[in-house]
């Protein structure tokens, strides 16, 4: 039962941040007007909200002026509650299930503004450490199986490896690496980890990136010289090390 409960808001919590992703960047309230098709800006009536299965029932595209509704949306659907119910049956009901599907929301909520814009604001930024510090106060308070020098350690060693390999592609190339926005974001979620687990994250993400660059230039959807948003492969290496390490 729980874990029906679970997809159920993991759903919710998915077509939510779908919503904001667009809004937030956009400057429209989250609250007012209510959901509209992004190409014809009509209303869209509340049976056609319905989370996963109103993709499926209109075919993928808006029942007013046909055009596709985004792909990402629909995946983020899927992908959020399995992630959440991975989390679950790895973790049991507790502190560190609430925490990590915080982290994980907000980094799939990152990864949509990036991918989408290219860049995040300052509140986007600090999303991302609010669960660190709640984190390290339950750590503190003894709630957690590490005390808080565990994860203060995991954050600092990301700081200190990302900055590294910045400026060591500085001084190759003599520019500022695309991307550098991302040494504001890497230490959020680097409070979630110890070292070694840090380490693995960097890796699993570097990797991940690699792959799908590579294959999108090789399939010539981009161009060797295109601009790769960083926090999807980042996210993508935290979902890893969260569920199978």
């Amino acid at each position: 039962m729980i874990q029906i409960y679970i997809i159920l808001v993991g759903l919710t919590i998915s077509s939510f941040i779908g919503s904001i992703s667009y809004r937030v960047p956009g400057n429209i309230s989250i609250i007012t007007p209510r959901s509209f098709c992004i190409h014809c800006k009509k209303t869209i009536k509340p049976y056609d909200l319905i989370p996963f299965l109103s993709y499926i029932i209109l075919g993928g595209r808006c029942r007013f002026c046909k055009n596709k509704i985004p792909l990402k949306y629909f995946v983020i659907e899927i992908i959020i509650p399995l992630i959440y119910i991975g989390i679950y049956i790895k973790f049991g009901p507790g502190y560190e299930f609430f925490l990590l599907c915080y982290l994980i929301t907000v980094l799939v909520y990152l990864s949509l503004v990036d991918f989408d814009t290219g860049s995040l604001g300052i509140y986007d930024i600090f999303s991302v450490y609010i669960g660190g510090f709640c984190l390290l106060l339950l750590s503190l308070m003894g709630k957690l199986r590490h005390p808080p020098s565990y994860f203060l350690y995991g954050a600092l060693s990301a700081s200190v490896l990302i900055s590294l390999s910045f400026l060591i592609i500085f001084l190759v190339k003599r520019k500022v690496p695309m991307g550098a926005g991302d040494l504001l974001v890497i230490p959020g979620p680097s409070l979630y980890f110890g070292v070694f687990e840090v380490i693995r994250v960097l890796i699993f993400s570097s990797l991940f990136g690699i792959f799908v660059g590579l294959a999108l230039i090789f399939t010539r959807i981009v161009g060797k010289g295109s601009k790769f948003p960083m926090i999807p492969y980042i996210t993508a290496g935290v979902v890893i090390e969260i569920l199978f390490f």
